[in-house]
């Protein structure tokens, strides 16, 4: 379900609902973030996320996914304020799919019994 939020400049943004994306989407904000280090690849990996999530915005600007560097047009409340609701959505693209104790524990786990 797309969600729209309105940001402190009064423009909106919608978002595509996180369960929608496809792999080809996670591989994207990998690659909009390969080439930089440090907070550099912080920033264009929340570019990159913001791009395969923006659905549609009231600026008159490009969305994200057609032209990413329309986020640097972006004041930086309304950037900061779409990165807070893009982290929200973060753990549906990058899930933590590490075995713990509970994920062992848990019978509905996709991970086998490492005892077996």
């Amino acid at each position: 379900m797309s969600k729209t939020i309105t940001l402190p400049s009064g423009n909106t943004v919608t978002f595509r609902d996180p369960t929608s994306l496809r792999v080809k989407d996670r591989k994207k904000v990998i690659a909009a973030a390969n080439n930089d280090e440090g907070m550099l690849q912080a920033m264009s990996m929340m570019d990159g996320l913001m791009a395969i999530l923006i659905e549609s915005w009231s600026f008159e600007m490009i969305i994200p996914s057609i032209v990413i560097k329309s986020l640097d047009e972006l004041t930086m409340p309304d950037y900061d304020t779409i990165a807070v609701e893009v982290g929200k959505m973060q753990s549906k693209i990058f899930p933590d799919v590490a075995k713990t104790p509970e994920s062992e524990a848990n019978p509905d786990s996709p991970f086998d019994s490492s005892n077996a």
